[in-house]
C-alpha cells in the first residue's frame, strides 16, 4: 500500500486531468475524475489528500461540488484547490464562500502547481497531527466518563465525544453545527449561559473555574451536568472557541 498523498484531478477534459496529472506523478498516487458525480464518489472510495477542481463541468459545477465537501463532517478539512479559465473577482469570492482553499489558473504553470500542492498537504499534515491529538484526549475523556464538546467563536458545536451522543442520546453526527446554548441549555438558563460564554469569546472576561447547569437530551430529560470550560486559543493567542467538558451528575442522584 503506498503512503504517498493521493491527490484526485477532477476536469471533463481529459487533455488536462492527464497534464496535470503528468505533473504531479512522480511525487503523489494520483486520482482522475471527469464531472463532480464522479469527483464525489472518488472522494469517498478513495479518501484522497487533496483535490484539485476544476469550476466550469457541465451537469455539477466545482461551486457545488466544493460546497458539498466543504459542508460535510467528514471532508471539511480536505483541502480543495479551484482550477478555472475564470478570472473575475465575482468568481473568486464565490469559490471562497464555498470554501475553496486555493485558486488556480489556466492554462496551469507547473511551478505554481506543484507549489501550491505542497504547501497545502504540509498545512493538511500539521492540521491531520493536532486532530489525531485531539481525539487523543477526546478517548481520554471518554474513557473517564466526561461529557465533551467544542464549540466555535459562534458557539456552535464543531465536536462532541462519544460520551457526550451516548448521555444525550443523540447520533454521531447530530449536534455538530448546532447553537449549544439554543439546543441544549433550558431557555431559563439560555441567556445567563450566552453571556458567559460571549465575554470569554470576546476576551473581555474569564470563565468560572466550574459551573452546574443541566443540559436538555434528545427525549426532553434535563440531564445535571459539573461543567468545566476553557477557552481555546490558536498558536497566535487568538481565541477560537470553548472547550466544555461535563461530569454527569445523574449518576450520583
Amino acid at each position: 500500500m503506498s503512503d504517498r498523498d493521493k491527490v484526485l484531478i477532477v476536469d471533463d477534459e481529459q487533455a488536462i486531468v492527464e497534464l496535470m496529472g503528468l505533473y504531479l506523478k512522480s511525487d503523489y498516487e494520483v486520482i482522475n475524475a471527469y464531472n463532480g458525480g464522479e469527483a464525489l464518489e472518488r472522494v469517498k472510495a478513495d479518501k484522497p489528500d487533496l483535490v484539485l477542481l476544476d469550476v466550469m463541468m457541465p451537469d455539477m459545477n466545482g461551486y457545488e461540488v466544493c460546497r458539498i465537501l466543504k459542508t460535510s463532517v467528514e471532508t471539511q478539512f480536505l483541502p480543495v484547490i479551484m482550477v478555472t479559465a475564470l478570472s473575475g473577482k465575482d468568481d473568486r469570492i464565490k469559490g471562497i464562500e464555498v470554501g475553496a482553499d486555493e485558486f488556480l489558473g489556466k492554462p496551469v504553470n507547473r511551478l505554481e502547481l506543484v507549489t501550491r500542492v505542497k504547501s497545502l498537504l504540509r498545512i493538511k499534515h500539521l492540521q491531520d497531527k493536532m486532530l489525531a491529538e485531539r481525539n487523543d484526549a477526546i478517548n481520554y475523556f471518554d474513557e473517564a466518563g466526561f461529557i465533551v464538546f467544542v464549540l466555535d467563536r459562534d458557539m456552535k458545536v464543531n465536536l462532541v465525544n462519544a460520551k457526550g451522543n451516548d448521555i444525550l442520546g443523540y447520533g454521531e453526527f447530530e449536534l455538530i453545527g448546532h447553537d449549544f446554548s439554543k439546543l441544549l441549555v433550558p431557555e431559563i438558563l439560555k441567556e445567563d449561559v450566552r453571556e458567559k460564554f460571549e465575554g470569554a469569546l470576546s476576551g473581555e472576561s474569564g470563565l468560572p473555574e466550574f459551573i452546574e447547569h443541566p443540559v436538555i437530551a434528545k427525549d426532553g430529560r434535563e440531564v445535571p451536568v459539573r461543567w468545566y470550560n476553557v477557552v481555546l486559543k490558536d498558536v497566535d493567542d487568538n481565541i477560537t472557541g470553548i472547550l466544555c467538558s461535563g461530569e454527569d451528575l445523574s449518576k450520583f442522584q
